[in-house]
């Protein structure tokens, strides 16, 4: 991976990522932080389905990303664990007990 993506791994040990065991972290946190440079990378070295299984698999997505790959794939939120856990999380608890 480019050393220049160090700084969206600011949580972890960069030098030890492996991307093939560790591709679905890769592609969510350069999907949610990087920039475009990063994108072009991702889509260089993944394949269209490994994106796509982030999109479906993955709950480390921000909004904004999960809705682009919801249509990028044309899923529905109910196919994407994003959306199922915004789903079960209880924000009017928190919204009047916060």
């Amino acid at each position: 991976m480019p050393t220049e993506f160090k700084k969206y791994f600011w949580d972890t040990e960069f030098e030890k990522l492996d991307l093939k065991a560790n591709k679905r972290y890769i592609i969510a946190r350069l999907y949610c932080y990087g920039d475009l440079e990063a994108i072009r990378w991702i889509k260089s070295v993944y394949t269209q389905e490994e994106i796509k299984d982030v999109a479906i698999n993955s709950r480390n997505l921000n909004p904004l990303v999960a809705n682009y790959l919801k249509q990028q794939f044309r899923l529905k939120k109910e196919e994407m664990a994003y959306y199922k856990t915004v789903v079960a999380t209880n924000y009017e608890y928190w919204r009047v007990n916060g």
